[in-house]
């Protein structure tokens, strides 16, 4: 198994998915201890400033973020435990890993 496939088979194991900004940097801060500190990554990070309202037509409202730490805590809960982003992920970089490695081996011959 990759080292990516490893880490978000981790990720998908523990019941947490989603974390405070801090529990994050402490997270990476371990992977880059790992793995070094200019081992490659992809992220993808949302926090309540990604949470928009709508405006009274109905339309996003992109200058008015839900601001109420427990909905944004259920908010991000519900996301976390949404399996389907993590499995739509994992397929593009399984998917990507063939297409650069067929790439890379006809650029050596």
């Amino acid at each position: 198994m990759s080292l990516i496939k490893t880490y978000l088979h981790s990720l998908q194991s523990q019941s947490q998915m989603n974390y405070t900004l801090k529990q994050l940097q402490d997270r990476v801060s371990r992977m880059i201890e790992e793995q070094g500190e200019d081992a490659e990554c992809g992220a993808w990070i949302y926090t309540k400033n990604d949470c928009h309202l709508k405006d009274e037509d109905g339309n996003t409202d992109y200058d008015n973020n839900v601001e109420d730490p427990a909905l944004i805590a259920r908010i991000f809960d519900d996301v976390g435990n949404n399996d389907y982003i993590y499995q739509v992920i994992q397929e593009s970089v399984d998917e990507i890993v063939e297409e650069q490695l067929m790439q890379y081996q006809q650029e050596l011959v």
